[in-house]
């Protein structure tokens, strides 16, 4: 059995340079062939740091996916996960998007209240909304004043581009 301590978790043909990539249909950056919506075949809590660039929004069921993160990572192992925000145009110009996310989704990964269908055992340590050309300004400062308001009302209208979450496991 191999030993891998940091994962690129369906990194399709982006190679990230000291990750083994992992995804579901073979091409040149895959070094293991595993399908994300099933169990991940590396043994528990071996992990130290998995890497999701642009893939949680493709897979059906995300609470899964991350209980099997949880499980296969170590106790402070750091997950990072890149993804269109839902006002952005890129959440919606792919059809194999079945999830759209927010600036809170990833909230619900630390809640203890939700943890029984969640799985919990998450801290979000980083959060990051980007923004892009001059009137991404506008809802950079709206965004930055109240992360909630921004959503509720203007990010249709100031579109955002990408989120970053990071997390850190706790078991």
């Amino acid at each position: 059995m191999h030993s891998y301590k940091k994962l690129n978790l369906g990194c399709g043909n982006k190679r990230k340079e000291d990750f083994t990539g992992v995804d579901c249909f073979q091409c040149d950056a895959v070094d293991i062939t595993a399908d994300l919506a099933k169990e991940l075949p590396f043994e528990e809590s071996s992990i130290d740091e998995v890497w999701m660039d642009n893939v949680i929004e493709h897979i059906p069921d995300i609470t899964s996916l991350m209980r099997e993160v949880n499980r296969i990572c170590k106790n402070g192992a750091i997950v990072t996960i890149l993804t269109p925000h839902f006002a952005s145009g890129s959440s919606w110009r792919d059809p194999t998007h079945v999830h759209h996310l927010s600036y809170f989704s990833m909230d619900h990964f630390e809640k203890d209240s939700v943890a029984h269908y969640t799985g919990g055992g998450f801290e979000v340590i980083e959060r990051r909304l980007s923004f892009g050309g001059i009137m991404g300004n506008i809802g950079r400062l709206i965004h930055k004043i109240s992360p909630k308001k921004y959503e509720s009302t203007w990010c249709f209208i100031f579109r955002p581009s990408t989120l970053k979450f990071v997390l850190k496991t706790k078991k």
